[in-house]
């Protein structure tokens, strides 16, 4: 079969074919060994934050939400594009990091940050001092830290990653062009018929 490789369209619809091939076959993270911890925490070693869940880590450390988030979806980025294509953002109630992180998993917030196709890292963090305010309780020093091994910290973090299969992701790649080529091909159809 020859392609009208002169048609402009075709060649516009190729440009975006290679360009969609070239983002989901480029190079990740491929664990969660890839993430690097937060600056100046300590990892944790409690029951659930090792080898007993795949693909997860847990730190201790001084940060706050927002600073959490930020350097874990800066982090993401720059695995895969820089600052060209933030990944997509999404909040989530803390009550779903149980289904999203794990079982019996504290939480005040829950963020996943998202490339389709390519895989996602879920961002849970945990902070005594906002758990306080939230239910109306007194606050003082201990009872707004964690202390973990005669240190205090503000927070704890949790990440889990899970990546996508290339396999599969290149199956869904192809399956989308083919269901749009057609999607095209039966619009143009019932138009003429409805002419």
């Amino acid at each position: 079969m020859k392609f009208p490789i002169s048609n402009f369209k075709f060649q516009i619809i190729l440009v975006f074919f290679i360009l969609g091939l070239a983002y989901i076959i480029s190079p990740g993270p491929n664990s969660i060994d890839d993430f690097p911890p937060i600056p100046g925490s300590v990892k944790s070693n409690e029951p659930g934050d090792t080898y007993q869940v795949g693909n997860i880590a847990a730190y201790f450390s001084d940060f706050d939400r927002n600073g959490i988030t930020e350097f874990y979806k800066t982090a993401y980025q720059n695995m895969y594009f820089g600052f060209i294509l933030p990944p997509v953002n999404l909040n989530y109630p803390p009550e779903f990091a149980k289904q999203a992180i794990r079982d019996e998993q504290k939480s005040t917030f829950l963020k996943e940050y998202v490339y389709p196709l390519k895989g996602s890292i879920f961002v849970n963090g945990y902070e005594p001092f906002i758990e306080n305010e939230l239910k109306n309780k007194s606050h003082n020093f201990i009872g707004d830290h964690i202390h973990i091994n005669g240190r205090y910290f503000v927070s704890k973090t949790t990440i889990r990653y899970y990546p996508a299969n290339i396999f599969a992701v290149i199956f869904v790649y192809f399956g989308i062009w083919i269901t749009i080529y057609y999607l095209i091909k039966i619009s143009r159809f019932a138009m003429k018929e409805s002419l």
